[in-house]
């Protein structure tokens, strides 16, 4: 009878030391909290996609950071905004593509808090 042989792994093990974490302001905001921020920021916005200045629904939009994290942004409200989905993945697709922030998302600017009353969702 012949000897067995082994299966090669397919799988490659990672070298985890070269991920760093991340900790404290720079993790992405998740859970309960993210909630309750997007709300906020989706109020402060009018409803409107911050690039196009489409009417989008509170579940129909993108909570994101206006700079990404990973380009030194922070979680602060001011760098966050309301994008409708398809900006938002426009957004991304040239940020991977170019390795830096957003040319065309820093040509438009974060609505400013508002204070024209009650807005109800």
């Amino acid at each position: 009878m012949s000897k067995l042989k082994t299966l090669q792994p397919r799988l490659k093990a990672i070298d985890t030391r070269r991920i760093k974490p991340v900790y404290g302001e720079h993790r992405r905001v998740s859970g309960s909290a993210r909630v309750g921020l997007k709300r906020r920021i989706y109020v402060r916005d009018s409803g409107h996609c911050c690039m196009c200045r489409r009417v989008v629904d509170l579940y129909d939009s993108e909570l994101d950071h206006r700079v990404a994290l990973q380009f030194g942004g922070d979680n602060e409200e001011s760098n966050l905004w309301t994008l409708c989905i398809d900006c938002h993945s426009k957004k991304s697709a040239r940020e991977a593509s170019t390795g830096q922030p957003d040319a065309e998302a820093l040509k438009h600017s974060v609505p400013k808090e508002s204070n024209d009353g009650p807005v109800i969702i």
